[in-house]
């Protein structure tokens, strides 16, 4: 506690003399410099809304994903690209993505569309199976998040932001690769004279993912696994998965700048080839998604007084999953199969439909007087339910928490007021109200060898605070720092399960944590030829009640439970060189030491886990990504681009080293390469890619494995129009 006094009192000191000091310089606002946010070779003019979200005081990153749009990328591969952030997949297409940023992952994680919050968008409709053409920018907030997200984030968050322009646009794309895989993408917008929008965006993703794994081999005759690991191929993961996004409303009325009413319809069949341990194999598991999302977009600025604006965003997930796990046997790895006499390859019969309904309605209000103070209050309400009708329930499946009710309202109220005297330096301070009821089923057995489910209530309400700083020491230098007390509330799929692979608790307490973050950044051009961008920052989390996910041995399955208090110390760093727009390099690394701090057991014994690190989570990864541009090759306005990108993650710990025997994920090294060609300034374009070049073997979590070297090739057509010239 002293520790945190003396970093927040620095904190403080650093940020309150620059109020103090000579009058200051006015700053440029740079806007005839050159600042590339981009992850390839092309440079953004001028100061874009992604350069003035990178020089807000959070600790944001912006991501023009434009720039990408030629590539086969997922939003989440795009997301594992940025300094802080780490994707941990468990497999190919369609499989299970966990992001994590700073060390906190899961559901620490917040993600928004357009503002609107994703949690209970179903597992047909996120981040894992969305093109990155879905998007324009991404936003990524590692810390403190903005009250007008009406976050209860922990870690961070996501905003994922479609394109607004009014003007007419058609993408379409399609790509073919190995493993037998499909994805397609068709994005449409236009904007009337009188106003009238029409958007629409709908994409699908289909895969074998036949790809080869090594693992161990289940011996039928001894129920044992081998000790030596063979390659085999994997045989029952197909995945296939549809989408549709329509929005139609009005711009630019007097009673509202913009009102949008649309639908998302998404769907997803997926087999299950594996549960969390590679060894167990399965060969008739199947998993199956629905989603219906009715949304409502409002945005009214100068309502009633000028600079006073409103936006409201609200939707309701409809979503219907089905868990299908009904064979008589076990499988292994060679597709080999032997009969038992009871059924459920998982050790639980199951033919469960489940049904989510989830309501979110997000209202923000802020005030601008002057140039000076900026006010704003936000306040998200989300109501969550689930019903299940399990065909098997009423057999051997059966349970005391099969029919008893899942229900999670949450409401987070958040104001915020930021001080800009001048355009080198402002702060904002933020002050947030948690309240939370949840019901549902909790094992009140103290036997480890007997479940007993009651149907139990519980309410929560806490208030957190926080305040963010920026300071331009120089036109070039830019100072940030944050303290955050926040509040994390468990997840629907953390309080009740996923009704497949993991298994929820619903007495679980909310994550609190104490959040510091230091950066400085720096950012010059010269002679508008060369370019340069550096940015390193400092992490600090204090956090109690950390909920972790942990692994069951003998199916495979999932579980969550509050570890205690766990510290994170860690430092990432970016840096970035361009010249003109036709080369660029750059790179990021990530050192995140997350340690557990619970002293003392249970029993009231020292915890032999006390400050070991953090098993599954890795601690020291980065990423290289280099382009070049040969302008104007074979014609005037084509562009032939080269591209390469290269991952690496050291070796980590998968279990507690006091465990006896040592498990490790080995280190990964793996090369991406890419060639682009488009025609008529981007109208046409085809691009071929190669993922991991050197076919290394790759783990994210435990020992799934993710594919080996692949080949894809795209092709996509762009056409845009100004509709008000």
């Amino acid at each position: 506690m002293i520790k945190l006094k003396f970093y927040f009192l620095l904190f403080i000191l650093i940020f309150t003399l620059p109020a103090f000091s000579q009058t200051d310089k006015t700053l440029s606002d740079k806007s005839d410099t050159l600042r590339h946010d981009n992850l390839d070779e092309v440079i953004v003019l001028g100061k874009s809304k992604v350069r003035e979200i990178n020089e807000s005081a959070y600790n944001v990153v912006s991501i023009d994903t434009r720039l990408l749009h030629n590539t086969t990328l997922s939003l989440t591969q795009t997301l594992d690209r940025i300094s802080g952030v780490k994707i941990r997949e468990t497999g190919g297409v369609g499989s299970n993505a966990q992001i994590s940023i700073n060390g906190f992952s899961g559901r620490h994680i917040k993600v928004f569309m357009d503002g609107m919050p994703m949690e209970g968008f179903g597992s047909s409709f996120q981040l894992n199976n969305m093109p990155v053409n879905l998007a324009e920018r991404i936003e990524v907030y590692k810390g403190v998040v903005p009250v007008e997200f009406g976050s209860d984030a922990l870690g961070g968050a996501i905003n994922i932001v479609t394109r607004q322009t009014k003007n007419t646009y058609l993408d379409v794309s399609y790509s073919y690769g190995s493993f037998n895989t499909h994805k397609s993408n068709l994005s449409f917008g236009h904007t009337m004279q009188n106003g009238l929008v029409f958007q629409v965006n709908a994409y699908q993703n289909y895969s074998d993912n036949n790809y080869k794994v090594k693992t161990n081999l289940l011996d039928f005759a001894s129920s044992h696994y081998s000790t030596e690991e063979y390659w085999f191929k994997r045989f029952h993961d197909n995945y296939h998965n549809e989408a549709v996004i329509a929005k139609v409303g009005v711009v630019n009325k007097v009673w509202a700048d913009r009102f949008l009413i649309g639908i998302t319809l998404s769907q997803e069949k997926a087999d299950i080839q594996h549960a969390n341990l590679m060894q167990i194999a399965y060969g008739g598991r199947e998993r199956k998604a629905k989603s219906i999302i009715p949304t409502l977009n409002y945005e009214k600025r100068n309502l009633f007084v000028q600079n006073l604006n409103l936006s409201i965003t609200a939707n309701y997930n409809n979503v219907k999953n089905n868990n299908l796990d009904t064979v008589a046997g076990r499988y292994n790895w060679k597709g080999e199969f032997e009969p038992k006499g009871s059924k459920g390859e998982s050790g639980q019969y199951s033919l469960s439909e489940f049904y989510n309904r989830n309501a979110y309605l997000t209202a923000n209000l802020n005030y601008r007087p002057n140039d000076k103070h900026y006010f704003a209050v936000n306040n998200l309400y989300s109501n969550y339910t689930r019903k299940t009708t399990d065909a098997a329930a009423n057999h051997e499946n059966s349970t005391a928490a099969t029919f008893m009710r899942r229900t999670n309202t949450k409401n987070v109220l958040g104001l915020s007021y930021r001080f800009e005297p001048s355009k080198r330096w402002n702060t904002s301070a933020f002050f947030k109200y948690y309240k939370v009821d949840v019901r549902g089923p909790v094992n009140t057995s103290a036997s480890t060898s007997t479940v007993t489910y009651e149907e139990r209530e519980k309410s929560f309400s806490t208030t957190g605070y926080g305040i963010v700083m920026t300071y331009f020491l120089t036109e070039s230098f830019q100072l940030k720092s944050s303290y955050e007390k926040a509040y994390r509330l468990p997840s629907e799929r953390e309080l009740f399960g996923d009704e497949v692979l993991e298994v929820g608790d619903a007495s679980l307490k909310p994550e609190n944590s104490q959040n510091i973050n230091f950066n400085l950044s720096y950012s010059n051009v010269w002679h508008n030829t060369h370019s340069a961008y550096i940015d390193v920052g400092l992490i600090y989390r204090d956090t109690r009640d950390y909920i972790r996910r942990q692994i069951e041995q003998r199916y495979g399955g999932a579980f969550y439970t509050n570890h205690g208090k766990v510290l994170n110390l860690g430092i990432d760093a970016e840096a970035r060189y361009f010249y003109k727009n036709i080369f660029s390099i750059g790179g990021n690394i990530t050192y995140q030491d997350i340690k557990s701090m619970e002293k003392y057991t249970a029993n009231k014994t020292v915890d032999i886990n006390y400050k070991a690190r953090m098993p599954n989570v890795p601690y020291l990864f980065g990423n290289i990504d280099a382009g070049y541009n040969i302008n104007n090759a074979l014609g005037k306005g084509n562009t032939l681009s080269l591209g390469y990108n290269l991952r690496y993650i050291h070796s980590f710990l998968r279990s507690w080293l006091s465990e006896g025997a040592i498990r490790t994920i080995p280190m990964q090294l793996s090369h991406d390469v890419n060639l682009t060609y488009t025609l008529k300034n981007g109208k046409y374009n085809i691009s071929f890619e190669v993922k991991n070049i050197a076919d290394e073997i790759l783990y994210d979590n435990y020992s799934l494995q993710k594919p080996g070297r692949s080949f894809t090739i795209k092709l996509r057509y762009f056409f845009f129009s100004n509709n008000f010239k």
